[in-house]
């Protein structure tokens, strides 16, 4: 049941969030729309951004399991590209919002998440220092949420081919004189 309440809570937050900037959202709101106490609320979240993240986590986990069940690179890649397309609204309000560098962050780290598997087996033939690995896994990450973020509103964006570029640049085919 706590689960429960603290996933409603969520639900609802995120419901708000398609139609107003984070910086509105307030607890009573929450707890109105909720239909529960403010110490229901204070129970389950110590404030509003820490139902953002709370939220934020809980969505960009199910996009890692996602895109690591996913039959290939190109329909993983396709499952972040499909979550920023399914929460453009959300995430445009949120980059006008304090709290911007914490989302983008929750979402490089997602990314990194699955670069590391994809990596795994990779990895050992380059003979790279563990530090090395993580920070060519962060920046590759960081890349790749930058540019799905750079074409979160392109309605012309021919969504395969940049995919395919991801994914080599991802596996190290996309480079000058390549």
């Amino acid at each position: 049941m706590r689960e429960d309440m603290k996933t409603q809570i969520a639900d609802t937050f995120s419901e708000l969030l398609e139609k107003e900037d984070i910086d509105k959202i307030t607890v009573t709101q929450l707890i109105e729309k909720c239909q529960i106490s403010r110490q229901t609320f204070y129970y389950h979240f110590h404030d509003i951004m820490d139902v953002l993240e709370w939220t934020f986590k809980r969505s960009t986990q199910i996009l890692v399991q996602r895109s690591l069940e996913s039959q290939d690179r190109i329909a993983a890649l396709k499952e972040y590209l499909s979550f920023v397309r399914l929460h453009h609204r959300k995430l445009k309000r949120l980059v006008d919002s304090k709290k911007w560098f914490q989302i983008e962050g929750m979402m490089v780290d997602a990314v990194q998440v699955y670069l590391e598997k994809v990596a795994q087996g990779k990895i050992s033939d380059l003979r790279l220092s563990y530090e090395d690995v993580q920070v060519m896994l962060r920046f590759y990450a960081c890349g790749m949420v930058g540019v799905l973020f750079q074409h979160i509103d392109d309605r012309q964006l021919n969504e395969e081919k940049l995919l395919r570029q991801i994914e080599r640049i991802i596996m190290g085919k996309m480079f000058p004189g390549d």
